[in-house]
């Protein structure tokens, strides 16, 4: 119980850094559009073939837009993290100046996106070829990689890393703050969901229950679900990406940084050595 409380805490803390500079949710918003834009352009017309027996144009088709995918994603969080930083550093930050950036680690960015992107291939081939005991493993792995990969991008933006030296630093991050990382996340997501994706899918259920008996009400209520939906997993993306710069100083360096104090980070995990906390 005490964890779930220092989580909430620390949910609350990163949405503070949230509500006074809104300007970060942008990168998420424009990643998002983008997202949506090649997976229609790309992924969409691939599973079309593929779902028609056209497995050698179809297949490719999906892969590439897969890995594109995961370009527009981890650029967009570079992004962020990198302007998020700038704030916790008591300067001002644009989304300009997050996208620089990202620009000037294009190619980290681009090597990331290909080993996530052939990891999640390798899971997805688990899974669909492994039967029971493959997709128990695949899920598994999947957590696992989540987790330990949770800090990359943060690693990404500040140290310019390449795809392997940023798996090992984030890997290493993860093995110290380990317990904080997941009390952090799973408070974010569990405020997100009471708040913002369960009223959501009331409202969806509720406005597809109406439909028949009124169609403006009912059209109505699932249009509200699903611009509420989309932006709480556009609140929660930045959440995460606030939190996560937070906890790459702290795990890194000891140190403490923007609204975030000692007494909220430390009690969230026992310390595994290291530098005592400073405050940045």
């Amino acid at each position: 119980m005490n964890r779930i409380k220092r989580g909430w805490a620390l949910a609350k803390k990163s949405w503070s850094v949230l509500r006074e500079h809104p300007t970060l949710i942008r990168f998420p918003l424009y990643g998002g559009v983008l997202t949506l834009v090649m997976a229609v352009v790309v992924v969409g017309p691939g599973l079309y073939l593929i779902d028609d027996g056209k497995l050698a144009p179809g297949a490719p088709l999906v892969v590439i837009g897969f890995f594109l995918l995961a370009i527009i994603g981890t650029y967009f969080s570079v992004g962020l993290a990198a302007a998020a930083d700038r704030i916790f550093r008591g300067q001002e930050a644009t989304v300009a100046d997050g996208l620089a950036v990202s620009r000037a680690n294009i190619g980290a960015i681009f090597g990331w996106a290909l080993l996530s992107t052939t990891v999640g291939l390798v899971f997805s081939l688990l899974e669909s070829q492994g039967g029971i005991f493959g997709q128990i493993v695949s899920r598994i792995l999947n957590v696992a990689w989540s987790l330990v990969t949770f800090l990359a991008v943060p690693v990404i933006a500040i140290e310019g890393t390449g795809p392997i030296e940023t798996l090992k630093r984030s890997g290493t991050l993860f093995r110290e703050r380990w317990g904080q990382q997941i009390t952090g996340n799973l408070a974010i997501g569990g405020v997100v969901a009471l708040l913002g994706f369960l009223p959501a899918i009331l409202l969806f259920f509720a406005g597809i229950a109406l439909w028949s008996a009124s169609s403006f009400l009912g059209a109505l209520l699932v249009i509200v679900a699903i611009i509420l939906f989309a932006t709480s997993a556009l609140i929660a993306s930045a959440l995460n990406g606030i939190f996560g710069v937070a906890l790459y100083h702290y795990a890194g360096e000891g140190a403490t940084i923007g609204p975030f104090t000692s007494a909220e980070l430390e009690s969230a995990v026992k310390r595994t050595g290291g530098p005592e906390p400073s405050t940045i």
